[in-house]
């Protein structure tokens, strides 16, 4: 009806705009198609505002629908649009450029798109309170995803003002559960902190059910029931664990679900109910294993889309190169036609072979993409359940020793657990990482040291923890490996090296050598006696650093310090 009437431009424009959003809502693939029609009329008759609006609304409209691809191709009209025209609105095509590049995770990239859009929206005129919140929010995200926790806690308290001036609910509570996530996960965790987690996690609670906002809540109390545990509330987070539960089944979300059943096996755990915590877990398992097909067709389709924006982009470059190249072909052609008639047929000869071999090879490369990106949803899966079961058995064993009369035997089961949190961290920091072949030990050593630090400190001593980690890449084993010598060191430098003395300090550093790494670990307390030296003691956990020294085939060495102290070295030269 609309392509059929001598509309004018204006009213036809409206129509189409009209057309396509009522197509959008009833996933209709013509909506596309009609919202590209709006825009073409809206250039010609130069109406550049409404140009912009309209492809805004087709990219929001693609993002929805998770159609990264034509969201991004949308978003550089957007800004092309928006950049020739000088239009105030340009921060908006910038901001959702940042959005999809942390939803396809390249969070580095996203947050550089969004303080452009921050920088860019500070000149607008005319933002809605809403927007201004929501951009805060999205620099939450993407700081988030990079674990810098104290860049989260300040945009999301400059977010909050914003939101409630706008009396957005959802907004709110947003904030208050960025801030509640952000302390959590700030170390070194102290009661203090987690006290702050768990009162904004109950606030963003109490807003996101007041307002009838189900997924959120469940999120919210999952995260609340998560707190609870650190802070040794295990009745708590079982009751936050059940109400996740309750409003998972009410809007089935099988992925919440399953996390809510794990949740409450934890607690369970947590409070002695062995049997009952293995029955909530194996339910979580099974709900997961009937997921898991889905979720890998969703993270290889993650994947893809990232590979197809990356492509996109490539593309765009190659065609404006192509042009270029071809101005000049076409240049040079008329220079030499007269006397190089064959030597062109020849070159467009191979030219024609150069451009059928790239096609082979893009079309291979696309293949071998798609397996490797299988290949990475897969061990990821992998090392997720391996460290989920890790820290399973790390919690029976830890209930196993409040069970137990006998100092030496809890002592003993402790440090096991402590061995095996240790092995699970690495298996976290794999499956939340892109390269899966690789650990930076910088990050993975600061975060144990940091754990270490948290469970070993007193009240009655001030040991100090200084450290100096170079970015060194390890495979997978190996840094599970080194990451279980630095275990046994601090952790026995903690018990015996400053046993008596209020203070300390202790320095750990790693750096790269030509050939392998060095592992130096120094302490100012009471020194080791001689007769007690790791190449010569016989106790389990020096043992184990002997055994873990020769399997990275490096070599341990010891020595005392002036006045006192102990200095060891792991090297590999």
């Amino acid at each position: 009806m609309v392509q059929r009437r001598q509309l004018p431009d204006i009213a036809r424009y409206q129509a189409l705009r009209a057309l396509s959003d009522a197509l959008f809502t009833q996933a209709s693939p013509d909506a596309r198609p009609v919202g590209e029609q709006a825009v073409a009329v809206a250039t010609r008759r130069r109406d550049w505002p409404g140009a912009s609006e309209t492809l805004y609304q087709l990219l929001v409209q693609c993002e929805r629908q998770s159609d990264y691809v034509a969201a991004t191709a949308y978003c550089q009209q957007g800004l092309e649009l928006t950049k020739a025209h000088a239009l105030p609105d340009q921060w908006r095509f910038t901001q959702c450029l940042g959005v999809l590049a942390v939803d396809t995770k390249d969070a580095a990239a996203g947050l550089r798109w969004l303080r452009v859009a921050y920088h860019q929206q500070g000149r607008a005129t005319q933002v809605k309170p809403k927007e201004r919140g929501g951009l805060l929010l999205n620099l939450a995200t993407a700081f988030s995803v990079l674990q810098q926790y104290d860049s989260v806690l300040y945009y999301a308290a400059r977010a909050l003002p914003p939101m409630q001036q706008a009396g957005d609910a959802r907004g709110q509570g947003s904030v208050y559960q960025f801030k509640g996530e952000a302390y959590a996960l700030l170390q070194p965790q102290t009661p203090t902190r987690l006290d702050s987690a768990a009162a904004n996690m109950r606030r963003a609670l109490q807003l996101f059910r007041r307002h009838q906002f189900v997924s959120p809540a469940t999120a919210s109390a999952l995260a609340l029931s998560r707190t609870y545990r650190q802070m040794g509330r295990p009745v708590a987070s079982q009751q936050a664990a059940e109400l996740a539960l309750r409003l998972a089944q009410q809007t089935p979300m099988p992925e919440y679900q399953a996390e809510a059943l794990a949740c409450l096996a934890w607690a369970q755990a947590d409070q002695g109910h062995a049997a009952r915590s293995f029955a909530l877990d194996n339910q979580a398992q099974d709900l997961r294993d009937s997921l898991f097909s889905h979720d890998k067709a969703q993270a290889l389709a993650q994947l893809q889309v990232r590979y197809d924006v990356k492509l996109l982009t490539e593309q765009k470059r190659a065609a404006e190169f192509e042009q270029r190249s071809q101005r000049a072909q076409l240049h040079s052609l008329w220079l030499l036609l007269g006397g190089l008639t064959t030597t062109i047929g020849v070159g467009a000869w191979l030219y024609w072979r150069l451009r059928r071999q790239k096609a082979l090879l893009a079309v291979a490369n696309q293949a071998n993409c798609r397996a490797v990106a299988e290949k990475e949803v897969l061990l990821q899966e992998i090392h997720h359940r391996v460290k989920n079961n890790l820290q399973l058995v790390s919690g029976l064993l830890g209930w196993q020793a409040s069970t137990l009369p006998e100092p030496a035997l809890v002592a003993a089961l402790s440090a096991s657990r402590d061995r095996i949190q240790n092995m699970a961290m690495v298996h976290e920091f794999l499956y939340q990482a892109d390269n899966l072949a690789e650990v930076r030990m910088d990050q993975y050593l600061r975060k144990l040291l940091d754990s270490l630090k948290v469970a070993l400190d007193t009240s009655e001593q001030n040991i100090e923890l200084s450290m100096d980690l170079a970015p060194v890449i390890m495979s997978p084993k190996e840094a599970s490996t080194l990451g279980l010598v630095v275990n046994e060191i601090v952790t026995n430098a903690y018990k015996h090296a400053f046993q008596g003395l209020a203070q300390g300090h202790l320095h750990v550093s790693f750096a790269s050598r030509p050939m392998g790494f060095q592992l130096v670990i120094a302490d100012d307390g009471a020194g080791m006696p001689a007769e007690d030296a790791p190449a010569k003691a016989h106790s389990l956990g020096m043992q184990l650093v002997r055994t873990l020294t020769k399997q990275l085939k490096a070599k341990l060495s010891v020595t005392r310090s002036c006045p006192t102290g102990t200095h060891l070295e792991v090297t590999r030269a």
